[in-house]
């Protein structure tokens, strides 16, 4: 266990929120139980690509953007990612459910999170900086999205729920937040919404079970899991949340109960 800040606290209720929540599904991922977690259940999986829909006063926000028509075309994700079982079912893209969304906050820049941006050219999209600089947004996606990357240090920025924070719309409603090791520029969202409070932690934990006791097997987090160091941390973090928050819900990034 790492150590947690000492400025950890549970989100405070917010009753009086003019703000609501979605949680859908853009596209599905066929995998195993085996390729999920080590140790446990064992069997077929499929995960859906969890994609929070923010309804603000400002506009619709997204958290993330799952896969969109280009995958059903058979376009992207590619290769090598192409040969994983993934689809985008009629009516699941997210531009189907949300034609102009305001902005999309991504969680990090994996192609699972990121090929429904394909389908809202313009749209503003928040990224940490460090996955901005990474290089793995495609080319013609930088051209055809307004990347905007946030630097999500502590000194750099403010602090909520002891880790370093910004305030999305700045009337404290969402809030962006530095939680990396999946990538480097991984984040989160705090959303105080209406009638409960949202955490999404994105791949920080892929399943509910990461929030309790279960990691990825270490082969797979060997491949895909940037920081290893961070990662420990940012799951820490995410397992006091969620078990210590009782009216916070912590929506992993591909929690099987959470498709609508």
């Amino acid at each position: 266990m790492f150590p947690l800040p000492a400025d950890l606290a549970c989100p405070a209720a917010t009753p009086d929120s003019a703000l609501s929540v979605e949680i859908v599904s853009a596209g599905d991922f066929g995998t195993t139980w085996e390729m999920v977690e080590g140790g446990g259940q064992t069997g077929p999986l499929s995960l859906p690509l969890l994609v929070g829909i923010i309804h603000h006063p400002d506009g619709t926000i997204l958290i993330d953007s799952g896969l969109g028509k280009t995958t059903r075309a058979g376009t992207w994700p590619r290769f090598p990612f192409n040969a994983f079982d993934v689809s985008v079912p009629e009516g699941a893209a997210i531009v189907e459910r949300v034609p102009n969304p305001l902005k999309v906050l991504l969680t990090h820049n994996h192609y699972d999170h990121i090929g429904g941006l394909f389908d809202l050219p313009g749209v503003e999209v928040w990224t940490g900086i460090d996955d901005l600089r990474g290089g793995r947004f495609p080319a013609d996606l930088r051209k055809l999205v307004t990347f905007v990357g946030k630097d999500l240090r502590d000194g750099v920025v403010g602090r909520v729920l002891g880790v370093p924070a910004i305030d999305v719309q700045g009337d404290g409603t969402v809030w962006y937040l530095g939680t990396p090791g999946h990538t480097r520029g991984a984040a989160s969202v705090l959303v105080r919404a209406r009638e409960r409070q949202y955490l999404f932690v994105g791949d920080t934990a892929w399943v509910d079970h990461h929030l309790v006791d279960k990691r990825r097997p270490g082969l797979i987090s060997l491949i895909i899991d940037d920081d290893h160091k961070a990662l420990d941390a940012s799951l820490d973090w995410a397992r006091w949340m969620y078990a210590n928050c009782p009216d916070l819900a912590v929506v992993a990034g591909h929690e099987p109960t959470r498709r609508p």
